[in-house]
């Protein structure tokens, strides 16, 4: 979702305009609006707030409010700091907060700004009973289920993450060597590991994760049960997210109706701007304020509740005939710098052909990078939740 917020400011000043094309002369000032994302999770799970500023359409960057201090703060004056993991991103993993008491985010900016959400109470979120998944016209579509039959709450939110793992399409156990001499550089191909000549898997074995951009809502209250079956997510048909491993991890927040209608509206703002056909931006009135600014809009709807997790796995053998392949090929090329700097520098080498009695490499298959390196494409860092 964040980037989407480069285009809040724009909607925020357009409220009652024609659909034409529309050049603002309103100039924000320019650290921009404070943008407020996530919540409050009352359980022993990670809270983590995001702070950014808006930014103009013409500079579509994410500016994110650092150095800020961040707490989680209970009716009885009693708070919980969150740190800083990275820029703008703030959390604290564990504060399993009384369910009794009503609580607020609270915001002290570097340039002396303060802001608070209202006091919410902690509203009831009902466990995820599966994440399912199933073929449609070629696609991996997979759903979210879950109920709530004493209706404590009928609105919720859902964020997901995909992870997965990637191979390259060639193993490689050489790698470039460049010397310097009175004629210039000198390339050849050696072993990555001289001693054992073994394969580099570090390039090997990767991993992607991509958080969702989208908001994705869902609600109970047209049903005549409280029971919820929505897509969550998909992976499209024959897609490298399938190639060997793919993983997909769920949040489920419950909310309360005002939420729910902020978010329907951040979405209508962020995802369906553009067209004559869209609907009219609308303002986005949330629950926070700047107690020293009053006048300043703050963007964002901060509330409690006890973040519901789950995560699935789909190996690709599971998925029959999924015919994704990476349009990978070598060339063979000779061992001595000239053929090397025509043929090879824009390729990685792969496999050696070497003198059986001496070993020296005579000649070597060199492929594209991002058929060789994963890291290109992903992190050789495993995940720890990998399996």
């Amino acid at each position: 979702m964040k980037k989407n917020i480069t285009y809040l400011l724009i909607c925020l000043l357009i409220l009652n305009g024609c659909k034409e094309k529309y050049i603002s002369p309103v100039i924000s000032k320019s650290t921009g609006y404070l943008v407020v994302e996530g919540s409050i999770n009352s359980g022993l799970g990670e809270t983590k707030i995001v702070l950014t500023r808006t930014s103009s359409l013409q500079n579509q960057i994410i500016n994110y409010e650092t150095g800020a201090k961040v707490y989680v703060e209970a009716e009885d004056n009693t708070a919980k700091p969150l740190l800083e993991s990275s820029p703008g991103n703030y959390s604290f993993t564990g504060l399993n907060l009384n369910s009794n008491q009503k609580y607020r985010i609270n915001i002290s900016t570097s340039d002396g700004r303060k802001y608070v959400s209202d006091f919410t109470s902690v509203i009831y979120n009902p466990p995820i009973d599966s994440v399912s998944w199933k073929r449609e016209n070629g696609d991996v579509q997979m759903y979210v289920n879950t109920h709530d039959f004493n209706n404590n709450t009928q609105y919720f939110q859902w964020e997901t993450a995909e992870t997965w793992e990637i191979h390259s399409g060639y193993l490689s156990s050489l790698k470039y060597k460049s010397t310097n001499s009175a004629k210039g550089t000198v390339y050849s191909t050696v072993f990555s590991d001289s001693i054992n000549k073994s394969i580099d898997y570090g390039k090997y074995f990767c991993w992607k994760t991509e958080p969702s951009t989208q908001i994705m809502t869902g609600a109970t209250v047209a049903l005549s049960k409280n029971v919820i079956n929505l897509p969550i997510a998909k992976i499209p048909v024959d897609s490298w997210k399938l190639n060997v491993k793919y993983s997909l991890f769920t949040r489920q927040f419950s909310l309360s109706k005002g939420k729910y209608e902020f978010l329907q509206r951040m979405k209508k703002n962020t995802e369906g701007t553009g067209s004559v056909f869209d609907a009219q931006p609308s303002q986005l009135n949330g629950n926070l304020h700047c107690t020293n600014f009053p006048s300043e809009l703050v963007i964002g709807y901060v509330e409690v509740c006890n973040v519901q997790e789950k995560r699935i796995f789909i190996n690709r053998k599971e998925v029959p005939d999924w015919n994704y392949y990476m349009p990978c090929s070598e060339i063979n090329i000779a061992n001595n710098s000239d053929s090397i700097q025509i043929h090879g520098l824009y390729l990685l080498p792969t496999y050696p052909e070497t003198n059986p009695m001496t070993g020296a490499i005579i000649s070597f298959f060199a492929a594209p990078p991002e058929c060789v390196d994963c890291r290109l494409r992903g992190s050789n860092v495993k995940p720890n939740f990998w399996q």
